[in-house]
């Protein structure tokens, strides 16, 4: 079993809310402004609220503290398909990881630091990822609290200040390409917040589940609010063709970064914030990559694997030339081409394991009590309860 403690609900919604409004920080999101057009924020809504109504699917499987979702996969599908479900999502997950961490580092040169090489840079953002993730969940929850606070702070900062530039006639059509387009086009996209799924793998840290239930909805009810005003302001502050085509936020702050006048601008506050939740963002991304490395290994310790996931995560990322092609891939290869892959999954996932579940509490109390969607050959008897300290294996 995996030793790591426990978190606790607000952690759980600090968690998720840096992994998902994180990747709204940077270049990322103008997959979605660029498909979306005028229209963006709706495109928002529709992507990220199908894959919100597959999480609530799926958290009546994680009753079980001792599951998280390899687990429950696992269990599912049983020990070979599971694996073989489980390392899909460890490749799409890792790709996400060095693909968000090339754009991440593209920025960061091009406001902080433009005159240095990109192994440089890699090496240290990696080493801030790899560090908070070695020392464990209790920590990353503790970090994550004083980022969501930093996040929602700057947000109520900056979008107050644009008020005074936005125009309704700016976000003319309202449908933007069209509801057929921004329909197809949003469930397509699903995957641009895969992310949520990653919360799945901290259910054994939370000794309750009805609390854990609450805090994921929670932050989802953040994560779409918060979504959707900040698109909704990008709309009305950059008119359409304009905003498709920023594929920078930040170069109008570098300019005035470069002018000498740092301190005096709320852009600095803006920047500085970014960084911080974007390193801390893809430190969670790297925890949960190495939990569910252990997950499918059996082993009983993570940190064993950070390492390695680190090495394979800066080639990765030197195998990119530029943000463009980072976007390309994201939006392509990784979103649109890999949509089939992970819908199958969850789709699959949802089906089996309720009616796993359901079979189970008609067979008798014995295989209900297990509570996780478990019905699979050799987890029909009941487990023993494990101590509070323990996780998931």
């Amino acid at each position: 079993m995996i030793r790591d403690g426990h978190i606790s609900p607000r952690q759980v919604t600090a968690i998720l809310t840096i992994i998902v409004l994180g990747k709204g920080l940077d270049s990322a999101i103008l997959i979605l402004v660029h498909w979306g057009h005028g229209a963006a924020e709706l495109l928002l809504l529709v992507a990220e609220g199908l894959i919100a109504g597959a999480i609530l699917l799926l958290l009546p499987l994680h009753k079980a503290q001792d599951k998280n979702l390899a687990d429950v996969i696992n269990d599912t599908f049983g020990r070979w398909i599971g694996s073989v479900i489980c390392s899909l999502l460890f490749i799409l997950l890792m790709a996400d990881i060095t693909i968000n961490l090339e754009m991440d580092m593209q920025q960061i040169r091009m406001v902080f630091l433009p005159m240095t090489p990109t192994q440089v840079v890699l090496i240290v953002a990696l080493m801030a990822m790899v560090i908070p993730a070695y020392y464990g969940i209790e920590v990353l929850g503790r970090t994550n609290l004083i980022m969501v606070l930093l996040l929602l702070g700057i947000a109520a900062i900056l979008v107050p200040m644009t008020i005074p530039m936005m125009d309704l006639s700016k976000i003319a059509p309202v449908l933007g390409p069209g509801p057929w387009t921004l329909l197809k086009e949003g469930v397509l996209h699903v995957g641009f917040f895969g992310e949520y799924l990653t919360v799945l793998m901290l259910r054994p840290y939370v000794r309750d589940y009805e609390s854990y239930r609450k805090s994921v909805v929670t932050a989802m009810i953040i994560c779409l609010t918060v979504g959707f005003v900040a698109m909704l302001d990008m709309q009305l502050v950059f008119p359409y063709p304009t905003d498709d085509h920023l594929f920078f936020p930040f170069v109008e702050m570098a300019r005035i970064l470069y002018f000498g006048r740092f301190i005096q601008h709320v852009e600095a506050l803006f920047a500085l914030t970014w960084l911080a939740v974007a390193l801390a963002r893809l430190s969670l991304l790297v925890y949960i990559l190495s939990l569910l490395a252990a997950s499918m290994t059996a082993s009983t310790n993570f940190r064993r694997f950070i390492p390695l996931l680190a090495a394979c995560i800066y080639y990765g990322a030197l195998m990119i030339p530029s943000l463009p092609m980072a976007l390309d891939l994201r939006d392509i290869w990784l979103e649109k081409r890999g949509f089939p892959v992970l819908a199958t999954i969850i789709v699959a996932t949802i089906v089996v394991g309720h009616w796993k579940a359901r079979t189970a509490q008609k067979d008798g109390p014995s295989d209900a009590g297990a509570g996780s969607g478990s019905g699979s050959r050799g987890q029909a008897q009941p487990q023993p309860r494990q101590p509070a300290a323990h996780g998931s294996g």
